[in-house]
């Protein structure tokens, strides 16, 4: 029999540059219409409800008083930023590639197009601070001062009729991974998704996530996926029209990885060089025996949600979304879904603030009489106070506070704009809720301590949030005061490194969770020297090369091989600390 486990039920939505000659270019074509790119992480069958991961909270507004940015003309100044692109390994000059420069201090977002020599010149840029960045088909895309491959890139302060020259990038070529699927009898298998994934650490667990396009199969079931950032990724394939709903056919395709695995565990990793292509990828898809999920819907009243549509996804990330829709008396049912770990979710049509999810596992038999009950979300309030003697505290409409549950996939996170007082009211789903503030337009701030009625510290514990309650005087603390932690990294022959990661976490293995504030990552600049920013407590400090550039290591069996080969050390609250570390082994994951 099926297993079904019910969670929380209500929610919200919440929440290095090369060295090239630059001589006198002709005047590069420039772009005047930005690019917007959609990116649909849908794995296994198609998308009928856009629910897979709660977006993230609606980004905080500038203050009051600000034009909006449509009413407001492009900024233009005296100021040119001008360089050449190649490829890497080589003098190869790149044309026709995208060159942007982007200033949040100068509201500037500008693009040109570099010449047949591969220079670009964007003029009549108004004084900031500029990030510029890379983007050309086949190419990993780069941002200008970065150390790995997708890595963040080094600012760059323009002054007012200033010409920065020597903005240069040495473009890799992206990577290719060619292969061929076929079914149970040893024929093509056509129209089947083949997803490049990696690891990825959310806010609740670690799972998988597409990263980089996918592709299908064609009628001899070859498939080929371009476009490949160098790294390490696991294959998935699944049958596109693999879709949930009310058909009645038993037999199913789950996602197979390569070499040829149903669980993910089992799967090889492909570790993907700059400008590689690896072929013979190939997979056989094995047919498993599906189930039925059915059950009822209601609403907070207990009335059928007719017209409302129950969404099921695999809580791993390997497959996307589907469902079906709920019929006039409440009922709903739901076919073809192969054995995994799932979690249902419904929401009534226009009451954001309202849904119900449940965790299934299907292990080969139906699962009938599923209960989803909806109930109203759960309301914050609380306010935030500024911790004196430090910098200037922001203006309130310059803050997001945000209430973040332990599995967004179950349940939104809440957000809020404080009012001009410093009070705050959210709607957020019942369960514990980490709550943070986001401050827009400044780095100086941050939390320092969260404390629920009666004083509880609760900062990193989180929130006990009631079902249908209200849960009073919440205060979140903030401060200015930072301690930070910098160094270098050496090899063995006592030499600088700067192409590494250098990871930092609490001692306290109960402090290893996906939202901990005691985990950080740096690398180190140009100088070869890294900086961090961490409360103040009693931490480990290790440093690797990063081949897979993915920067994944908040999890448990990560963090305990890195604990072994690891230096330890405190830091005090406002403090420096100034670290010399070895560079060690990667860790296995």
């Amino acid at each position: 029999m099926g297993r079904v486990g019910l969670v929380g039920r209500v929610g919200r939505v919440g929440q290095a540059g090369c060295v090239g000659l630059v001589g006198g270019p002709a005047r590069p074509t420039e772009v005047h219409v930005s690019r917007a790119f959609l990116c649909l992480v849908v794995l296994g069958f198609s998308s009928v409800c856009a629910f897979a991961q709660p977006p993230p909270p609606p980004p905080l507004q500038p203050p009051p008083g600000a034009a909006p940015a449509r009413d407001t003309p492009p900024a233009t100044g005296t100021a040119i930023i001008r360089g050449r692109v190649i490829a890497a390994g080589s003098d190869h000059a790149l044309a026709h590639v995208e060159v942007r420069a982007v200033s949040g201090t100068s509201r500037v977002n500008r693009a040109v197009l570099t010449d047949a020599n591969g220079r670009y010149e964007i003029s009549e840029l108004p004084a900031g601070r500029y990030t510029v960045t890379t983007n050309k088909t086949n190419y990993v895309r780069a941002s200008y001062g970065q150390q790995r491959a997708l890595g963040p890139g080094k600012p760059i302060d323009l002054a007012n009729a200033q010409i920065l020259a020597h903005i240069d990038f040495a473009l890799q070529r992206t990577g290719v991974i060619t292969g061929r699927i076929l079914d149970e009898l040893g024929d093509p298998a056509t129209d089947v998704q083949v997803t490049p994934m990696r690891y990825v650490i959310g806010s609740a667990e670690r799972r998988l996530q597409q990263t980089g396009p996918r592709g299908a199969t064609n009628d001899l079931g070859e498939y080929r996926i371009y476009g490949l950032a160098p790294g390490q990724y696991i294959i998935s394939a699944t049958l596109r029209n693999s879709n949930f709903g009310d058909s009645n056919d038993r037999t199913a395709y789950a996602p197979t990885f390569y070499p040829g695995t149903g669980n993910v565990a089992d799967a090889q990793r492909l570790m993907v060089a700059p400008g590689q292509t690896i072929a013979g990828i190939n997979l056989t898809l094995q047919p498993v025996e599906s189930v039925h999920i059915s059950g009822v819907a209601l609403d907070v009243q207990g009335r059928p949600m007719a017209g409302a549509y129950v969404n099921i996804m695999q809580r791993l990330g390997v497959l996307g979304i589907n469902g079906t829709q709920v019929k006039p008396d409440g009922k709903f049912s739901i076919g073809g879904v192969p054995p995994g770990e799932y979690m249902l979710r419904v929401s009534g049509p226009g009451q954001p603030d309202e849904y119900a999810t449940l965790d299934v596992t299907v292990t080969g038999s139906d699962i009938n009489d599923v209960q989803l009950l909806v109930v109203r979300a759960s309301t914050v309030r609380g306010r935030v106070v500024f911790e004196a003697g430090g910098a200037k505290p922001p203006a309130a409409s310059s803050l997001r506070v945000m209430a973040s549950p332990p599995n967004p996939m179950s349940a939104r996170p809440g957000s809020a704009v404080p009012k001009d007082d410093l009070t705050f009211e959210m709607k957020t789903a019942a369960g514990r809720a980490m709550i943070r503030v986001g401050v827009f337009g400044t780095g100086d701030w941050r939390v320092k301590r969260v404390l629920a009625p009666g004083g509880l510290d609760v900062t990193d514990s989180g929130l006990d949030v009631p079902a249908n309650a209200t849960v009073e005087d919440v205060v979140v603390e903030m401060t200015s005061h930072h301690s930070e932690v910098s160094g270098s990294v050496h090899d063995a022959a006592g030499e600088r490194v700067r192409d590494c990661v250098v990871v930092v976490f609490a001692q306290d293995p109960q402090r290893w969770t996906p939202m901990t504030r005691y985990y950080g990552t740096s690398r180190p600049d140009l100088n070869g020297v890294f900086h961090m920013r961490v409360p103040p407590g009693d931490y480990y400090a290790v440093a690797f090369e990063d081949p897979d550039n993915s920067g994944q290591f908040n999890d448990p069996d990560v963090l305990r091989q890195l604990r072994d080969r690891a230096i330890v050390f405190s830091i005090a609250d406002a403090k420096t600390r100034t670290l010399e570390l070895a560079l060690s082994v990667p860790p296995i994951y």
